[in-house]
């Protein structure tokens, strides 16, 4: 990995802005995409999620058992891991890792190709569970065993042209983001593949399954999302505040201790459960000493924003990219919290298992790519958002209600446990503990739907080549500082 800045300079040359304009051409079509269909099964995941709030407050709401609460939020959560999160997060990988390899993306068919594969078998997947002929059981694996191999072949033939596009890259300096990238190209496939195998090729039950499912369900986040998060990250605060990463020897620690430590964690939550004591004991420490690298790259990110803030309220990009690395502190923060013996005995089968994972496919993770794809789609369409109104609404709506969704359903876990730790209540009536909690996670969902109805709106019109096509980048609010101004524009803009 290079000490050196993560970007060029503002004022590029002519050759470079060519060069660029080549590259992002030539990864234009799988981008769009896979952005596009990210977007959209946002969206659906998005209405699932509010239907699911529903059903825990209202369960005779649509009263249908295709619509039961144990069918439709398994279904919220594949369709936004599986259907949004995998295909963002590899528009992401693909559009920064020909940038920083400097090499134009070959035969982008075939990974649109890969990517119809791989919405057709989250497709199947989502229909399957609310079918009821999924695995409901075993976190982030309830789709139908038919499905995995889809899903499996789909992702390597994608990734695949990552791998071709480092060893063919330019020779020079190795960039903290492409570490991140091949981190997640390989970690995937590894603990995917290895789930599988044990929970439907072996067949093994009993214990081996819910440690299985637990371990594959966290290094889904800590192993993927997490590195593509951070991939995204250590590319657009420097580019946008035009300053180089502040620590090469931060970076360093926080990519391997992530990459040693993660593995090993996933099995706290099984914490009481009928398994061995040391499993879930070993893998909380795991738990806890990743707040390591979190340190690490939250130290990292605040040095090389200081002195520029100001361009957080200006930028898109870095406004939610900002919050996604905040997002990744607090998610880091509440599983560590989580991970002890002394809460988790107040939190066992209950909400707080949804607010860390709210926390960090939400707060961490989509806002991160949210980030991400404001500062790649004009540089792939060749032209500005058009509405920074849109931006600031979309951004506030989102901002506010993942915060407030992630707490309600925290503070709704601890009532909830703390209820059922009583002697002297029942199991259904400590529900009622939390619904006053549950009802205002409802009015949260209605406002992410409408902040991903404006986001998908708003990339529509873009992919429909409906942006401004001349004049400067697109700001949450107009740049009023002179000395703020010529960095905004010239990092934001389509040319940079």
């Amino acid at each position: 990995m290079s000490q050196e800045s993560q970007t060029l300079p503002p004022e590029a040359t002519p050759e470079d802005i060519l060069q660029r304009a080549t590259i992002d051409k030539s990864t234009r079509l799988p981008v769009l995409f896979f952005f596009t269909s990210a977007a959209t099964w946002l969206f659906i995941a998005t209405v699932l999620g509010l239907l699911a709030s529903i059903k825990l407050v209202i369960p005779g709401f649509l009263n249908c058992e295709y619509f039961s609460y144990g069918r439709v939020q398994p279904a919220f959560i594949n369709a936004l891991v599986y259907g949004w999160a995998f295909q963002a997060g590899i528009g992401v990988m693909i559009w920064i890792m020909a940038r920083l390899c400097r090499t134009e993306l070959r035969n982008p068919v075939t990974l649109v190709v890969a990517g119809h594969f791989w919405n057709l078998g989250v497709t199947l997947g989502v229909l399957g569970i609310l079918g009821g002929i999924g695995n409901l059981q075993m976190k982030l694996l309830e789709f139908p065993t038919m499905i995995w191999p889809i899903l499996l072949f789909a992702y390597s033939l994608i990734v695949v042209w990552m791998v071709i596009m480092y060893s063919t890259r330019r020779k020079g300096m190795i960039y903290i983001s492409q570490w991140y990238v091949l981190a997640a190209v390989f970690a995937w496939p590894w603990i995917y593949l290895v789930a599988n195998c044990l929970l439907n090729v072996m067949k093994k039950a009993g214990v081996t399954g819910p440690v299985a499912a637990s371990w594959y369900a966290n290094n889904v986040l800590f192993l993927w999302m997490v590195p593509v998060g951070l991939a995204a990250a250590y590319f657009i605060i420097p580019k946008i505040t035009a300053k180089p990463v502040h620590s090469y020897n931060l970076s360093k620690l926080a990519f391997w201790s992530l990459i040693v430590l993660a593995p090993w964690a996933g099995a706290q939550e099984l914490i009481g459960g009928p398994i061995p004591t040391w499993i879930p004991a070993w893998a909380g420490m795991a738990q806890i000493l990743l707040l390591i690298p979190m340190l690490a790259v939250a130290l990292n990110h605040y040095q090389t924003v200081r002195g520029s803030h100001v361009l957080v309220t200006v930028s898109p990009s870095l406004r939610f990219t900002f919050f996604g690395a905040v997002g990744y502190v607090t998610t880091c923060v509440v599983s560590a919290l989580l991970a002890s013996m002394s809460v988790s005995r107040f939190t066992f089968l209950s909400y707080a298992g949804d607010a860390i994972q709210m926390t960090g496919y939400y707060m961490f993770f989509t806002m991160a790519m949210f980030g991400a794809i404001y500062f790649i789609i004009p540089r792939v369409t060749g032209c500005e958002w058009v509405s920074g109104k849109w931006i600031r609404l979309h951004f506030w709506c989102s901002a506010y209600a993942c915060i407030f969704l992630c707490v309600l359903l925290l503070v709704a876990g601890f009532s909830h446990g703390s209820a059922i730790e009583s002697w002297n209540r029942d199991f259904s009536s400590a529900t009622l503990f939390s619904r006053g909690y549950l009802v205002g996670c409802i009015i949260m969902w209605f406002f992410l739907l409408v902040a991903n109805f404006v986001f998908l709106r708003h990339l529509g019109l873009m992919v429909l080549n409906r942006g401004r096509k001349a004049g400067q980048a697109t700001m949450i609010h107009p740049v009023v500082s002179q000395s703020v101004s010529p960095i905004a524009i010239s990092t934001e803009g389509v040319q940079a």
